[in-house]
Parts: C-alpha cells; sequence; structure tokens
C-alpha cells in the first residue's frame, strides 16, 4: 500500500513537471512563430532581442524548478523518518522548542512513546523517547557524534573550517584525534589527580568562593567553576587565577555563557540568523577567548623549548611536568593523526573549560535551589556532614556520605543538567523501518528518560527512592544524567561523589535562605547545560550566626 501511494505520487510529480514543461514548449514555440511572422529588420531587432533574452531566462528558470522538485521528490521517497511535528506549518513549535523544552520534551513524549521527528532552529532532530532506543542508538552505533557545541557555544562550527569534525573532545566519533585525547584526558584524571591533588585543589577554590547574604547563584557557581576548570586544565604562572588579565578572560566567558542562556525571542531570532549567516556576537568574543588561551599554549611550549634545550623554530611537545589536562593534550601531539596544531588545541582547551564549567555551574544551581525548596531534606544532609565530620573536600570519603548522595542523585533525575543528548550522523544509514539521512541529528530525551513510566511517582521529589531496600526499584537503563557509553564525561565515574562532597561542604559551612522569589523546579533555561532561571539567596556561615 505505502509502495502504490509512493508509486503514485512520483507519477503524479513526473506528470506535473510534463505539464509545465509541455507548456513551456508551446509558450516557447507560439514565441518563436510570432518573431518570425513579425520580424521587422528595419525598425525590431532590439525588441526581438530582448524578448529573445526573457524566453531564454523563462525556460531555465522553468527547468531550474522542476529540477527542484523532482529532487526534492526523490530525497522525499528516499528517506524515511519517524513520524512528528516536522512540517514548516508547525514554526511556532520550532522557533519556541529551545525555550520552553521541558513542556515540549514531555508533552512529545506522550504524544510519540518512541520516537519522533522535529524540525527545530538546528535542523531535524529524531527525538527518542523510549529507553530501549536511547541506548540502542547511543551507545550501540560508533557513527554518530555529539552536537551540542555545534548549536550553541559555536566555539567550532565555525571557528576553524574542518577542524571541529576532528579535534573537539565533546565531539567523540571514534576519530583517532578524538580517542587518545580521551584517553590522556581520563588517565590523567584517573592517574595524577584523583587520590593526589584533586582534593586540595577544590578545597583551596571552596575557600576562595564568597558565599554573601545575598549573592546571585549562577554567576557564583559559574566563577568559581572557570577558576576550578582553569585551574585543572593549565596550571602554569600564564594562566594564573591572579592575573588581572584573567579577569578579562572570565568575564567573556560568562559573556558567553548569559548569551547561551538568555530565554527570549529575542535569542530564537539571533540563533536563527546565525545558522543563515554564520555571524555571532558570542563568535567575536570566542575570538579574545581562544587568543587568551593561546597565549598558555606558547608559554606553555616556549618553556618546553629552553628547558630541552631547542630553538623556538623546533615543534616540540612539552617536557615540562605540569601535571594538568594541558600537558597531557600536548604529551599526544606526536600521536595524533592529522597532526594537532595550536589551533586544534586551544579549541580543546576551550571545550575543557567551559563545557565543564557550565556543567558544575549547572548541577551546583540545581542543588542549591532544592536545598531551599526542601529545607528538611538539606537538614537531613547537614547532620549528615556534620556526624562523618566532613568540613572539607574528600572525594573518596565523599561515597560515605549516603543520604547527600541520594540527594544529588533526585536533584539530577527531576531537572537534570543535560535534557537532551545530541549526536549526528555522520553518513546515511538504515535504522529499524527509516532510512535515515547523513547530518540528521538523534536527541536522547533525558527529561522523557527521568520521568517514564518506569518510574514511581516520577514528577515526585523523593530522596528515599536512591536509599536501602528502594534502591531494587530503581529501573535500569532509565538514568543518564551525564551522558552515554564513550561519549559521556571524561569524569563520569567521579561526578556524583565530586558533587556529593562540594554539596556537603556547602552544608556544613553554612545555611541557605531564599532573599526573593524563587523559580519553579519544572522551569529552566537550556543552552549549553538546562540551568534554573536567575535567583539569589542568602548564605550565613554558622560560625556568624553562633
Amino acid at each position: 500500500m505505502v509502495s502504490e501511494n509512493l508509486t503514485d505520487k512520483i507519477v503524479e510529480k513526473v506528470e506535473l513537471a510534463a505539464e509545465v514543461g509541455a507548456k513551456v514548449a508551446n509558450v516557447v514555440g507560439n514565441a518563436f512563430e510570432t518573431t518570425i511572422a513579425d520580424v521587422d529588420h528595419s525598425s525590431g531587432t532590439e525588441e526581438a532581442t530582448w524578448t529573445n533574452y526573457f524566453l531564454s531566462f523563462g525556460i531555465h528558470f522553468a527547468m531550474v524548478i522542476i529540477v527542484i522538485l523532482l529532487k526534492w521528490q526523490y530525497d522525499r521517497n528516499r528517506y524515511r523518518y519517524p513520524k512528528g511535528p516536522r512540517d514548516w506549518r508547525h514554526i511556532k513549535d520550532a522557533i519556541s522548542f529551545h525555550r520552553k523544552k521541558r513542556e515540549n520534551l514531555l508533552a512529545l513524549a506522550t504524544d510519540y512513546p518512541d520516537s519522533c521527528t522535529v524540525m527545530t532552529h538546528v535542523g531535524r532532530l529524531v527525538l527518542l523517547n523510549d529507553p530501549t532506543l536511547i541506548n540502542e542508538i547511543f551507545i550501540g552505533r560508533a557513527d554518530l557524534v555529539s552536537n551540542k557545541v555545534d548549536g550553541y557555544l559555536e566555539n567550532q562550527l565555525r571557528y576553524k573550517e574542518g577542524k571541529h569534525i576532528r579535534t573537539g573532545i565533546v565531539f567523540r566519533h571514534q576519530d583517532h584525534n578524538a580517542r587518545i585525547i580521551h584517553k590522556a584526558l581520563v588517565k590523567h584524571l584517573d592517574n595524577d589527580l584523583v587520590g593526589k591533588r584533586f582534593d586540595s585543589i577544590i578545597q583551596d577554590q571552596l575557600k576562595q568562593i564568597r558565599l554573601s547574604e545575598n549573592f546571585d547563584v549562577r554567576r557564583t557557581t559559574f566563577y568559581f567553576s572557570v577558576r576550578l576548570l582553569t585551574t585543572l586544565t593549565c596550571s602554569s604562572g600564564a594562566a594564573s587565577t591572579e592575573d588581572k588579565t584573567f579577569e578579562l578572560f572570565e568575564k567573556n566567558l560568562y559573556k558567553i555563557s548569559k548569551a547561551i542562556h538568555a530565554d527570549t525571542f529575542e535569542k530564537s531570532a539571533k540563533t536563527m540568523l546565525t545558522q543563515l549567516t554564520g555571524l555571532s556576537e558570542t563568535l567575536d568574543i570566542n575570538e579574545n577567548v581562544l587568543d587568551y588561551i593561546k597565549t598558555w599554549i606558547q608559554y606553555r611550549r616556549g618553556e618546553s623549548n629552553r628547558v630541552a634545550g631547542l630553538s623556538e623554530e623546533e615543534t616540540v611537545t612539552s617536557t615540562t611536568k605540569n601535571n594538568d589536562f594541558l600537558d597531557s593534550i600536548l604529551n599526544v601531539i606526536d600521536e595524533s593523526s592529522p597532526r594537532l596544531d595550536e589551533d586544534d588545541i586551544a579549541a580543546c582547551i576551550l571545550d575543557i573549560i567551559m563545557h565543564g564549567s557550565e556543567m558544575l555551574k549547572g548541577a551546583l544551581s540545581w542543588l542549591l535551589l532544592y536545598v531551599v525548596k526542601y529545607p528538611e531534606e538539606a537538614d537531613v544532609c547537614r547532620r549528615e556532614a556534620r556526624d562523618k565530620n566532613y568540613a572539607s573536600f574528600n572525594l573518596s570519603s565523599a561515597e560515605s556520605l549516603v543520604h547527600t548522595q541520594a540527594f544529588v542523585k533526585e536533584v539530577l533525575r527531576v531537572s537534570p543538567i543535560v535534557p537532551v543528548v545530541i549526536h549526528s550522523t555522520l553518513e546515511d544509514f538504515k535504522w529499524r523501518k527509516f532510512h535515515i539521512q547523513k547530518r540528521t541529528q538523534f536527541g536522547a530525551n533525558i527529561i522523557a528518560l527521568h520521568h517514564s513510566v518506569h518510574w514511581k511517582d516520577a514528577n515526585n521529589f523523593d530522596v528515599n527512592r536512591w536509599l536501602g531496600d528502594n534502591l531494587s526499584s530503581i529501573p535500569t537503563h532509565s538514568y543518564s544524567p551525564f551522558g552515554f557509553g564513550p561519549r559521556a564525561c571524561i569524569a563520569e565515574k567521579h561526578l556524583f561523589n565530586l558533587l556529593t562532597g562540594i554539596l556537603a561542604v556547602f552544608l556544613y559551612h553554612n545555611d541557605f535562605e531564599k532573599t526573593g522569589p524563587l523559580p519553579e523546579a519544572t522551569s529552566g533555561t537550556f543552552g549549553l547545560a538546562n540551568m534554573p532561571p536567575k535567583y539569589s539567596l542568602k548564605a550565613t556561615p554558622f560560625t556568624t550566626r553562633s
């Protein structure tokens, strides 16, 4: 039946094209006869020339239209996608998709329990709502590539043509350079940081954070996250957070973050304009940010040359041991193919700092929001931290804070940091009954995954579901706050303990109260990460209170 319908449509389009062609030929024939009959060699030469010109233009234009129609029909018949609100008559839904995504994602999961196709401001998106399909695509296929930065941060989309495909660490598509960089970062984190300097670095940053009587949560957590990620990424003197020029670097990153998370119709228009023109104010800021990062790389490589006694012209990898992420990337340059250059390394460093700080900022912002919304649960976590004498950060002992970790897991279930994980296809491929075109985006609906029917009372905030015997009822393959498989965050196995420890230190030393209206837990602005709307809190140190 489907085949017959397709055949009928093709025949209909071909007949239409033939009819248009016949009419064009008829017009041309009549015009030609008229030209022959009315030719006047003495007075009508110029008029005939213009007539022939317009006729020729009309014929070419008609042929172009015919070819476009035939190609459109061919692609329409060849590629098969899941049903969904993908027609352009749903332009309002497409424009608002990234504004009210939580409501849209839950509604789409209800209307299309398995999958659907949505036309968004960044193109066609196949949204997977079923846990089985999500795990099938995002863990089972190696030819898919994360596309988050392409759609939002834009630091590699148009920064250097062709580079973002093979160098960005967030584009883990089994490319050789992506693999060696990812492996080097994980190795550095596990072998050189965790259990050694990691605890002291985080504790130093926690001491410097300013929690006043009225602080902007998103701004405060962002600056904490940027300084922490910068310290972990480039610990040399050129990247010192005490450097005055570093303030400009932080401010520029914050401008990018604000632009990403602006929740207005104006942003919708700017986003679509960027897609069409390639021009964006965030790209201009990125130029300055990347220039700053390049000075770190040049400083480090120049330092290596001096230590090794080599000339500036010689290309070398880092031989000094700074034990940071930049070191781990420089150490694998000789293994890279094509060889990583300075632009590639700078793009990777920006990914680590910007992507990591957005994720950490988002998680801490949601945690503090739920602390104030559920003060009884926060008090239980605070008592646990006091009983365990958890006054300073320690990654390994954070696992003993069972209730605090359950609180963290439930917050990330209800308000995941990444509500949609997006990959895009590198080539055409067949999946189930569908024929998918290359560069089609696949989205794992994490909001739907965390609110699926497999969860008991999914809409209720319930810390107890992660405690004791209730753990056995946690549905498998229905919880993924940090990504999937080999494309997950490089620190995935440490993140629960990391967030648990930071929250426990906050609660051990401070009491948090609201200073104005609080956003709803169901709200959020979707950029590089899912963030609660801007809000402020009051932090009262217990030493002051007593």
